[in-house]
């Protein structure tokens, strides 16, 4: 929800746009947070992935007891796990990687998305470097509503430059606190 206000507010504030340097350094940052995201979500699916659990009953345990055989079965949940706390914990775990998964999916996205704008940006650099206030209109005509939608496709690419920036950005936070909550609950244990 801050995004839009913030994104806003750098619209009216900068009525020429964005220069070379900031496009260049919005572009760097992004691609390496991009890498990085990558890295995480790759790292997470290989360390954390479990594969789906098996139905109860697919174990079967024979126990000789004075010449008598007896069958028991066994979910694989008795096996692994030594107590309610254990499990929960693991269903926790499990959970938290998959969030994190979305979050960290959901950010590559995004920060694609902010690196096709700033690239639309920078081909088209002379026809979005427009001052958006040089412009009053008068009267409606042919050429001021081609105008007002060049000033509106102008304003959409700045505001959406800078909310994918900023969400990207609040994503990171976001991704990296949980991380350390996470690692420094499971520390505790």
């Amino acid at each position: 929800m801050l995004s839009y206000p913030l994104s806003f507010i750098v619209l009216l504030t900068l009525p020429e746009g964005y220069n070379n340097d900031f496009l260049q350094l919005g572009a760097s940052i992004l691609a390496i947070l991009i890498g990085l995201f990558l890295t995480a979500l790759v790292f997470a699916l290989d360390k954390f992935y479990i594969p789906s659990k098996k139905k109860n009953g697919d174990f079967k345990l024979d126990l000789k007891e004075n010449n008598h055989t007896r069958n028991f079965e066994l979910s694989i949940n008795e096996i692994v796990y030594e107590n309610a706390r254990e499990k929960l914990w693991q269903k926790q775990s499990f959970y938290y990687v998959q969030k994190f998964n979305v979050l960290v999916g959901k950010s590559v996205i995004v920060g694609i998305w902010a690196l096709v704008m700033i690239c639309l940006y920078v081909m088209f650099f002379r026809f979005f470097a427009t001052n958006i206030w040089d412009f009053t209109f008068v009267t409606i005509t042919i050429s001021s509503i081609m105008t007002f939608l060049k000033l509106l496709l102008i304003s959409a690419v700045r505001f959406l430059i800078s909310y994918y920036m900023i969400e990207m950005f609040y994503n990171t936070i976001r991704i990296i606190s949980s991380m350390v909550n996470f690692m420094s609950i499971r520390v505790q244990r």
